[in-house]
């Protein structure tokens, strides 16, 4: 019992000590806390990518006052354009530099025919369609964006309920969650060790930011039952409830007076072959738990969730899953882009939303 008393005295001013630490300088800047965001207002990224070979050797990343990235709201702002996209770690593009996201490349082509114009990322990392309909209630419809552009389906795949990136927007319900919530908004040391198992969970779900090679990749080989048996749980459990919070994406939209776009998510694995490298994607090994074949019919179950609401609310869709290319030079692991894979998804996104931008500025003249 000495030796125990001995050891929670030390385990508890280690702690303090820790605490104490945070307090005075986090490395570690929060984007969920306890059960709320944490708009990551005014912050500056700068990322060390000299280990990987697909990115820049040095990320510099900037959020502005809203907490986006991209420019300040100017002094004029409900005189003008405004455009938003969002989404997760596929919108936010966190490891690529100001200037080089897609929705850079997208702002750039809006700006050429309407000077005028302002436009932000507000993509977060791991997000959901449930984080984004928070998102939209509690912070974008006060903006009044005309419009709205969805990159969605990556972080719906076998959700449920909301992930630890979507709870955090909302309250806690239970005296449980809101004492976990109050110690966590309370204590350095809880918030870290929270946003650090959040981090985890998103790597285990193949969602997380780590450089392949589709080279060295292993190879999975799964039998068409499993196959069958996976898609069909899927139907079964979780496309209802997309489908669902799309739906709410669009009417919560149009109520406000924005216009939504909805965009399908693209991944490098599926039946095809690597354009860079002549590697077959069907049965290279994704996510620890499936292959490129089994986790492509995945996403495109969710992609066809996307196609269909959007058809039936009358919505412009961009087919961004069918239109890029499977190409490894364009992705730097299965889903996030490369700068070279960012601009490529710019110009097909804007292929399709310039002409309807004109016909607004045109209207608006």
């Amino acid at each position: 019992m000495r030796r125990f008393r001995i050891l929670a005295v030390q385990l508890l001013l280690g702690l303090v000590t820790l605490e104490l630490c945070l307090r005075i300088y986090n490395p570690l800047p929060y984007r969920v806390r306890g059960d709320r965001i944490v708009l990551p207002v005014g912050q500056v990224y700068a990322f060390d990518n000299h280990r990987a070979r697909k990115l820049d050797p040095i990320t510099h990343h900037t959020k502005n006052s809203l907490g986006f990235r991209g420019p300040d709201p100017p002094r004029d702002f409900d005189r003008r354009l405004r455009l938003l996209t969002v989404g997760g770690s596929t919108t936010e593009c966190l490891f690529l530099s100001d200037g080089k996201t897609w929705t850079d490349g997208v702002a750039r082509r809006v700006l050429a025919i309407d000077p005028t114009a302002w436009i932000n990322n507000a993509g977060l990392d791991g997000q959901s369609t449930n984080g984004h309909l928070v998102l939209l209630r509690n912070f974008i419809v006060a903006l009044k964006p005309t419009l709205v552009v969805f990159l969605v389906g990556a972080n719906d795949v076998g959700l449920d309920r909301s992930n630890g990136y979507d709870t955090a927007l909302v309250p806690p319900a239970t005296l449980a969650r809101r004492l976990q919530a109050f110690v966590i908004d309370h204590s350095e040391v809880a918030a870290v060790a929270q946003n650090a198992y959040r981090a985890a969970w998103t790597r285990q779900r193949g969602f997380g930011h780590s450089e392949i090679d589709v080279t060295t990749v292993p190879r999975r080989t799964i039998a068409d039952q499993d196959v069958v048996r996976t898609l069909n749980e899927h139907r079964m459990r979780y496309l209802e409830g997309y489908a669902h919070r799309l739906t709410q994406l669009a009417e919560l939209c149009r109520s406000s007076g924005i216009e939504p776009v909805f965009v399908t998510q693209p991944a490098l694995f599926g039946n095809a072959i690597d354009a860079a490298t002549g590697v077959d994607l069907s049965t290279v090994q994704v996510n620890g738990r499936g292959n490129g074949t089994l986790e492509w019919r995945l996403l495109e179950l969710y992609n066809d969730v996307t196609r269909r609401v959007a058809v039936a609310q009358g919505l412009l869709l961009i087919d961004l899953a069918r239109e890029l290319p499977k190409d490894s030079r364009l992705f730097y692991d299965f889903l996030h882009f490369t700068n070279e894979g960012a601009a490529k998804v710019a110009e097909i996104v804007a292929q399709h939303l310039v002409p309807r931008l004109r016909e607004r500025v045109a209207g608006h003249g």
